[in-house]
């Protein structure tokens, strides 16, 4: 389905501002909220979990399995899945609307075109691909009903279901799958099937992979999991369009179709009628139950929750930590925390001067209190990084290895500042040839800005200006492919240690947007993508964390938690935990 997606309504200006706080104004703001407690068995949410290895962070309560059907074995690196399904409340009944609300709009839905997550989450519900993760982490059938590999590993052929549709009515074939893949291969994306020679199609329904040679990931690589680039669009479709597929007009074999889509307002979609293709890993194999989902955008986390408050929405699934005790407080309205493989940080332009001082970047890893931050900011609802990696996912280094890469050590800090010839000047701020240590960092959210106003009160302490400009998504993804910044802050939430691509040559000027080059961890990332030695694998992703540490070239800050708060007219929803609503199609609305 086309629709007409150019409309602009009026949109908040990009704004630069610099917050005269310091750490004890911090302190004391955050002392007076107090730290929120996540309300969970209360409120008749059980967790379901799956073949990871679990670990201190994992979500306590019932084990219960999400996924139905045979699976096959999780993909090389990923973690078993883990999710929180709300209590079905009854038989499940089609209609309504399912109305959501999160921060920020998506920028282009044709899969693989970017990395952005509401892009992704939207994607999930356009689109299918061929395989699917389920909820306990193993891969299962989506538009492909069978596969199977040569014994070297390096030619995957894929046997297509016979019944399926895109939104349009186009039946879809085989030559639909070897057009997507072809134009992945030219997308900034493309790092995930870089291993691929070629694409094709012996007949309608039965498609072939050759491999340029064996790999752990490739199964992983191509699963609609891995951000939903996989996902198969109308190749007829994307022709017609062209560079505007995605943004003015999409078709997709999805349980859902694009009705409406005013940007930075709201996106509606449809329930696609003729759905029956749903994969086995939800209860519900199609159509989905509700007749229309809404996107909100509402960038302002009190109005998000003010939403949920008034029951003009259903869904918050971006809540803000501070109002997880409040919306927790009100009848008919659950909330839950789990969880997620995220690892938010700073990145730095290395193309600018002050960046190419390693002390700098280092003087800046360890002027940071993260404690004081997750604390005080997030309320509880996250842990401090003490590496880069989130620690349960596999391929972390231990943590007694990254922690003294990334501790809080002001003195240290103050000590690299001054051997690199950084001396405190009458303002407080160091200067170095009558130039100030000063650089402005890009970032979009409200919790980023906040997250940000604590970062930069801790620095001004060691002599570091840092300035901060938040920008709407399409702005900051503009101005950070073109390099504009000094530094860039980002959530950065993945599925495996795969998602270290972003760091590699290949990958600038997006997703690499810290524009480093470096040949040896390409040279790794390489490794990790063709080595056939699961253990060798691990290794090597061990070593591209602490290598990434020791460069400094991010500065990881916290890993974030799922926050979603939901009303009791919203029934049979199974949030996983690296994808959050995934793709609905158990979840129904009480009429």
């Amino acid at each position: 389905m086309s629709a007409d997606l150019r409309q602009q309504p009026p949109k908040e200006s990009d704004r630069t501002w610099v917050i005269p706080v310091t750490r004890r104004d911090l302190l004391s703001y955050g002392g007076k909220l107090g730290l929120m407690a996540t309300m969970l068995s209360a409120a008749g949410v059980t967790f379901a979990c799956g073949g990871g290895d679990g670990g201190s962070d994992s979500p306590q309560g019932t084990a219960t399995s999400a996924a139905s059907g045979d699976g096959e074995t999780p993909a090389a690196g990923t973690p078993g899945a883990a999710a929180v399904t709300a209590e079905p409340g009854g038989e499940a009944t089609p209609g309504g609307t399912l109305t959501i609300v999160r921060a920020t709009d998506p920028l282009n839905l044709h899969p693989g075109m970017n990395s952005g997550l509401a892009d992704i989450a939207t994607n999930f519900l356009i689109y299918d691909a061929l395989v699917i993760h389920g909820f306990d982490g193993k891969i299962y059938p989506a538009l492909a009903e069978s596969w199977e590999s040569s014994d070297d590993g390096t030619v995957w052929t894929f046997h297509l279901r016979q019944d399926v549709r895109f939104h349009s009515g186009e039946p879809f074939t085989s030559a639909h799958v070897v057009d997507h893949f072809q134009r992945w291969k030219e997308m900034p994306t493309s790092t995930k099937i870089a291993l691929l020679d070629s694409v094709e199609a012996p007949d309608d329904y039965t498609v072939v992979f050759t491999l340029k040679s064996p790999t752990l990931v490739f199964l992983n690589n191509i699963s609609q999991t891995e951000w939903a680039y996989a996902s198969i669009p109308n190749m007829k479709k994307v022709e017609e369009l062209g560079d505007d597929y995605g943004v003015v007009g999409v078709d997709g074999t999805g349980p859902f179709k694009l009705e409406e889509w005013v940007k930075d307002d709201h996106i509606t979609l449809v329930r696609n009628e003729d759905y029956t293709w749903g994969s086995p890993i939800y209860s519900n194999t199609g159509p989905a139950y509700p007749e229309r989902i809404i996107f909100k955008v509402v960038p302002e986390e009190a109005s998000r929750s003010a939403l949920i408050e008034t029951g003009e929405a259903n869904m918050n699934i971006e809540v803000a930590a501070r109002d997880v005790q409040r919306l927790s407080d009100i009848p008919g309205v659950t909330v839950a925390s789990f969880p997620r493989l995220s690892s938010n940080h700073i990145g730095f332009n290395m193309q600018r001067e002050l960046f190419q001082d390693i002390n700098v970047r280092k003087a800046i890893m360890h002027g940071i209190n993260r404690e004081e931050i997750t604390q005080f900011v997030m309320h509880g609802q996250a842990d401090p990084a003490e590496g880069y990696l989130h620690p349960e996912v596999v391929g972390a280094a231990p943590r007694e290895q990254t922690r003294p890469l990334v501790e809080y050590n002001p003195e240290k800090a103050v000590q690299l500042l001054e051997e690199s010839g950084w001396t405190l000047g009458p303002d407080g701020i160091r200067v170095k040839d009558g130039k100030p240590l000063s650089f402005t960092l890009y970032l979009t959210t409200e919790l980023h800005e906040q997250i940000n106003q604590a970062v930069q009160a801790q620095l001004r302490e060691i002599g570091v200006d840092m300035q901060v400009r938040r920008l709407e998504a399409a702005g900051y993804d503009d101005a950070t492919k073109a390099g504009e910044h000094d530094a860039r802050f980002i959530p950065m939430i993945y599925s495996s240690a795969d998602h270290m691509y972003f760091f590699i040559t290949d990958s600038i000027p997006s997703p690499n947007t810290t524009f480093w080059s470096d040949p040896k961890f390409d040279e790794l990332f390489e490794k990790s993508q063709t080595t056939t030695d699961e253990d060798e694998r691990i290794k090597t992703f061990q070593e591209m964390e602490l290598y990434l540490l020791e460069q400094a070239v991010v500065i990881p800050i916290q890993h974030l938690k799922w926050i979603f708060a939901w009303d009791d007219k919203t029934k049979g929803t199974t949030f996983h935990n690296i994808h959050g609503i995934y793709k609905l199609m158990d979840t129904w609305v009480e009429q």
